[in-house]
């Protein structure tokens, strides 16, 4: 049944192994993410083909809202070539099914397939509601995920074994200038490296005055994937002090850069040192793609864009957005639509 029973260890164990070794499969889509938002219900789904191997699967989780219907979502899924509408329709089917009893209005997917025109007057024609460009005057976090992504090519240069490879001179010189101020960056997995991480996580963001995740949230992600080779944090120090830190998943073709932090006071180019490092990681690893992640906006009145453009020369890549399969009318115009 391709609802996936997860008291049937065989099949979790096949689900997994197609997530983990798709080139669509996204750490988000693991089965290791419920784990860490414990406080949302997980459902999965897949199609399979008539030798029975795996071919689609979303990996769902769930959350109340404001009017007793439930929210069903599915970050960066699903793990499937979404171009193929025949084959999304048929997965839709399946998910159906996973939540035929939570009565949820809405399953919202955001996969990561580049936007264009013809996509999204597809996907409207097979009955999906899109939330990409039609939303873009609302800001970056009018999408759940952002819909401008930077994301570094590494097949475009091939031969490249060091980041410093990467880069033209004027770069390279000043992505080695916290080397030469005596920063050096190490990297772990265990609990003490993401104490590290948390520390400098506050730290930041109470300098800037945002809200941020409670440890507990990053002890579940260190639970979850610290002992797999999936995750590391990396941290950046100078003589002994540490400095930077960056919380980086390798998963499917990338590299994805997802958290950081910075103590106070001088930082001596470390958050640089800390990114040299991560992709070399990448390179290392022969991956395809290092994702640092979204931006506002391709300007310069942008910081994100700024640090981020140090890295990746390419244009921020544009994703197709939220693409929603509407399962009650009434509730999405109330939560959505309005």
């Amino acid at each position: 049944m391709p609802v996936l029973d997860l008291n049937d260890t065989a099949a979790v164990k096949k689900y997994e192994e197609f997530v983990q070794s798709s080139p669509y499969g996204q750490v988000n889509q693991d089965l290791g993410w419920a784990k860490i938002k414990n406080n949302w219900e997980p459902r999965y789904a897949y199609v399979t083909d008539e030798s029975g191997q795996i071919i689609a699967a979303i990996s769902m989780l769930l959350t109340q809202t404001k009017l007793g219907k439930k929210f069903a979502y599915a970050a960066k899924g699903p793990v499937m070539d979404v171009t193929d509408l025949d084959l999304l329709d048929q997965l839709m089917v399946e998910a159906k099914k996973a939540l035929a009893d939570d009565d949820a209005y809405l399953l919202r997917m955001d996969p990561e397939v580049a936007y264009s025109d013809e996509l999204n007057t597809a996907l409207q024609e097979h009955g999906f509601e899109t939330r990409n460009r039609n939303v873009a005057d609302e800001g970056m976090h009018a999408t759940i995920q952002p819909r401008l992504n930077m994301v570094l090519d590494l097949t475009a240069k091939p031969d490249a074994k060091e980041t410093f490879d990467l880069y033209p001179s004027k770069t390279k010189s000043k992505l080695k200038r916290p080397i030469r101020d005596g920063v050096t960056v190490r990297y772990g997995s265990d609990a003490e490296a993401m104490d590290a991480f948390y520390e400098t996580y506050v730290n930041m963001a109470n300098r800037h005055g945002i809200t941020y995740r409670p440890k507990d949230y990053f002890e579940r992600m260190q639970a979850a994937f610290g002992d797999n080779g999936i995750m590391r944090v990396y941290m950046a120090e100078r003589e002994g002090e540490l400095l930077s830190t960056g919380i980086g998943f390798k998963y499917g073709r990338k590299i994805w850069y997802m958290y950081a932090g910075s103590n106070d006071g001088p930082t001596y180019y470390a958050p640089y040192a800390v990114q040299t490092a991560m992709i070399q990681w990448a390179l290392d690893e022969g991956v395809d793609l290092y994702d640092m992640g979204g931006i506002a906006s391709q300007s310069t009145d942008d910081g994100l864009y700024v640090f981020k453009h140090t890295f990746i020369k390419a244009d921020p890549r544009e994703y197709i957005g939220e693409i929603d399969l509407v399962l009650d009318e009434d509730a999405y115009t109330t939560l959505v639509r309005k």
